[in-house]
């Protein structure tokens, strides 16, 4: 389908000029001399892109813009003004126009804020998609995933939700191995009982035992009353024993009678207690490399390990990670009331990341990058500096890296620099001052080399 203009103009001579101009580059054009006019074209034609002059003879083009703006809020609209009447411009920038551009205007700064204007909207029509095929996705708990391993983990959750079996997830940080803890406790019959996480490596390995367990008054220094542990407190529901291959060798005896039986005793007591408790443990060690080592028991690793699950690594399911950034986003979406949206180019470096830290790491980066933003649509500029790092790194474009023998060096190292601007005003969305930040020089020496590179 052609792309669709709409120039709006009482300037006869410059609306026939970039009729014939735009439509030799393959553009379905449509012209409007005043303010009826173009209301009556734009309701004939489904145009994408309008170009609206602010002095028109009939109508105030800022109360034609404000008119348009909310009868047809999908169309991108770009103000065309006089030189020296740039306040203006700001005023219909901030009415709903999408940019503007000053009179006379070469075509290709004109085709250059056209490409700027259709790099939008494919990324809203991508977002929109986003949104729908996440209707239609497997959700738990804000759990995404369209990958099969992830999709095999989710029919094993909804098998053993209905048991009372003890689960052994393993896989790397920020995985989301607590995320999927709570989403068996919650599937389960137990969901209205308490879920207990307990963080192993958080807890003083002296501290860990009266944790667990509870004590009695007077068990040690500063026991001034008897405390339940996280085992009594899990009563009924699901305790979440999380890195559970800190736990001392010490202390690991007691804990394999705790899981085995439901049964222990608190610190200071000879008093055996019962609890009925559903037990899933977490670890992102190899267990079965600690058992083989001394520093795990063996009897509390297969008591633990009745249901195993690995939880592969985001790095291993990059068709996820556009999901979980759109899920992430629309959180931001309703908290911050502003429409966020993530390029497709930037997608693309997002999804080429590793993510060592995985979905918590990805989770945080977002957060960071809707925190920087300089309006709604997310730049690499917003991420941290090891993404930005990651994406310094890549091999630059086939069309960069291509020799045309034909041409001396400096030519090949002008179409290379001109290669390199274009990338940078697109994945910035055309702001000119975070190209020039990307780029590592000055406004006007980005403007100066856009003005070159344009006349040829």
């Amino acid at each position: 389908m052609k792309k669709s203009l709409l120039f709006v103009d009482d300037e006869i001579r410059l609306l026939r000029a970039l009729s014939l101009s735009f439509r030799k580059k393959g553009y379905q054009i449509t012209i409007a001399a005043n303010g009826n006019e173009a209301r009556k074209r734009i309701q004939e034609n489904n145009v994408d892109v309008v170009f609206l002059d602010l002095n028109l003879p009939d109508v105030n083009g800022l109360e034609l813009l404000e008119e348009f703006s909310s009868l047809y809020p999908q169309k991108i609209f770009i103000i065309m003004t006089a030189y020296g009447e740039v306040e203006s411009a700001v005023s219909a920038m901030k009415a709903g126009a999408f940019d503007y551009i000053v009179k006379p205007a070469k075509l290709d700064e004109i085709e250059l804020i056209i490409n700027k204007a259709y790099n939008f909207i494919g990324m809203k029509l991508e977002n929109i998609n986003l949104k729908e095929r996440l209707k239609h996705l497997e959700v738990g708990n804000g759990f995404i995933s369209t990958s099969v391993e992830m999709k095999q983990i989710y029919e094993l959750i909804e098998r053993v939700s209905t048991t009372d079996a003890t689960i052994l997830l393993h896989g790397e940080s920020g995985t989301g191995k607590s995320l999927i803890a709570r989403m068996v406790h919650n599937l389960s019959e137990r969901n209205l009982g308490p879920f207990i996480a307990v963080n192993c490596a958080a807890i003083p390995e002296q501290l860990l035992e009266s944790e667990l367990f509870g004590y009695e008054k007077g068990a040690f220094t500063g026991a001034t009353a008897s405390r339940r542990g996280k085992f009594e407190a899990a009563q009924n529901g699901t305790i979440f024993l999380d890195e559970i291959g800190e736990v001392p060798l010490s202390l690991q005896a007691k804990l394999l009678q705790a899981v085995q039986d439901k049964s222990f005793m608190r610190l200071g007591s000879n008093e055996v207690k019962q609890v009925d408790v559903r037990i899933i443990s977490a670890t992102n060690r190899n267990l079965k490399q600690m058992v083989q080592d001394g520093s795990f028991r063996e009897d509390l690793y297969y008591r633990l390990n009745i249901v195993d699950m690995h939880i592969p690594p985001l790095r291993n399911r990059s068709e996820d990670i556009p999901f979980l950034i759109e899920e992430f986003l629309e959180k931001h979406r309703e908290k911050m009331k502003r429409n966020y949206h993530v390029s497709a180019q930037l997608m693309k470096i997002l999804i080429g990341y590793d993510w060592p830290g995985n979905v918590r790491e990805l989770q945080n980066a977002v957060e960071r990058a809707v925190v920087l933003c300089n309006g709604e649509n997310l730049s690499i500029q917003d991420f941290p500096r090891e993404i930005q790092g990651f994406r310094q790194t890549q091999p630059v474009s086939s069309t960069i890296s291509t020799f045309d023998k034909s041409k001396t060096l400096p030519e090949q190292l002008e179409d290379m620099e001109k290669q390199l601007i274009l990338n940078a005003i697109e994945e910035n969305h055309g702001q000119i001052a975070s190209a020039a930040r990307e780029l590592g020089v000055s406004r006007q020496r980005l403007f100066y080399k856009m003005n070159k590179y344009l006349e040829h």
